[in-house]
């Protein structure tokens, strides 16, 4: 199904992606920027992506396709649903989130809905990043090992 619209209930995905919730309570901009990466690499053709996180906070781009909007004095739930209400199609809107008031009221709206973890763990969405699988899977060249490991003696 193509889609107009996504939202993504931001905290709520957010927290459900382990490495993601940790780095949050070390470096909270750090987190929602690798939150808008997980969104855009599983995302790509998939219309306007809104990101919709509570409060305030750092101006993220995400690209053409992806905005990061925060709730402001109210909460992400509620901009949502607000926004649902206001839409003129919303049975060609996609809801992301776990929540259940949001999915209750997306439901009655006509959206279309996705949990959290449904969203994480489909890995149809995710296209491979062709440059991190060649960094990742190449052999070290014998000056790169020479380097790391007077990197790692120096540090140990």
């Amino acid at each position: 199904m193509e889609y107009k619209r996504t939202y993504v209930d931001g905290y709520n995905l957010l927290h459900k992606i382990s490495r993601l919730e940790r780095l949050m309570k070390s470096n909270p901009d750090a987190a929602r920027r690798g939150l808008v990466e997980f969104v855009r690499k599983r995302m790509r053709g998939k219309g306007q992506i809104m990101i919709v996180f509570d409060g305030h906070g750092e101006v993220i781009g995400g690209g053409n396709a992806i905005s990061v909007v925060y709730s402001l004095t109210r909460t992400a739930d509620d901009w949502i649903r607000f926004n649902l209400e206001r839409d003129s199609q919303p049975r060609m809107v996609l809801v992301i989130s776990s929540d259940n008031e949001v999915r209750a009221h997306a439901a009655v709206c006509g959206a279309h809905l996705m949990s959290s973890q449904e969203f994480i763990a489909d890995q149809r969405r995710e296209k491979p990043d062709m440059v991190e699988m060649h960094l990742k899977n190449r052999t070290l060249s014998e000056n790169e090992i020479r380097f790391w490991m007077d990197e790692f003696k120096k540090r140990g």
